[in-house]
């Protein structure tokens, strides 16, 4: 199961491999992503230090889960409605990794036309069903498994923005 983090690096390799033919820059997913973040972290950090988030079925783990796949949902849908003209060179990649135990709902039909900021979308989704999944297993989200997964959706995460932010405008 520890091949999630070499997954993290590889998405994020993907962003400086050449994903810069997205579509225009679109600030809500910059907001959305970076809010996304700070929500995981805070969600992340109280499963480590023993709340009640640490349960699977906590009020607050099932808050966090329906949120997140809420987001995601949106903004997929987004990202599939200005869809670049290109697809993504490593989608192919995305297939392997969502064959995995725990994926929350599958791949579109049309996997192989997805633009890099959908193929990102879909990545930060499969460590969010990760999470979900090892979050589920005997002891919960402990300590261990909250810095190891949390930290390979972060990474997931972090990608994501990158990704969409090649093509936001320079400040002068």
């Amino acid at each position: 199961m520890r091949i999630w983090s070499g997954f993290a690096a590889f998405v994020v390799a993907l962003v400086v491999a050449g994903c810069a033919l997205v579509a225009p820059y679109d600030a809500t997913y910059d907001q959305d992503l970076n809010q996304f973040s700070s929500d995981t972290a805070k969600f992340v950090a109280a499963a480590a230090a023993g709340g009640p988030e640490r349960t699977v079925t906590s009020q607050q783990a099932v808050a966090y889960y329906a949120a997140s796949y809420n987001l995601l949902d949106r903004l997929s849908q987004r990202a599939r409605l200005s869809r670049a003209s290109v697809p993504c060179a490593t989608d192919a990649g995305l297939k392997v990794f969502w064959e995995q135990s725990g994926a929350s709902a599958p791949l579109p039909a049309d996997v192989d036309s997805l633009d890099c900021r959908e193929f990102q979308l879909y990545a930060v989704r499969h460590y969010v069903d990760q999470l979900k999944y090892v979050h589920g297993q005997p002891g919960g989200l402990n300590p261990g498994r909250a810095k190891a997964d949390g930290g390979a959706l972060q990474t997931a995460i972090l990608g994501a923005i990158q990704t969409f932010n090649v093509t936001k405008p320079q400040s002068s």
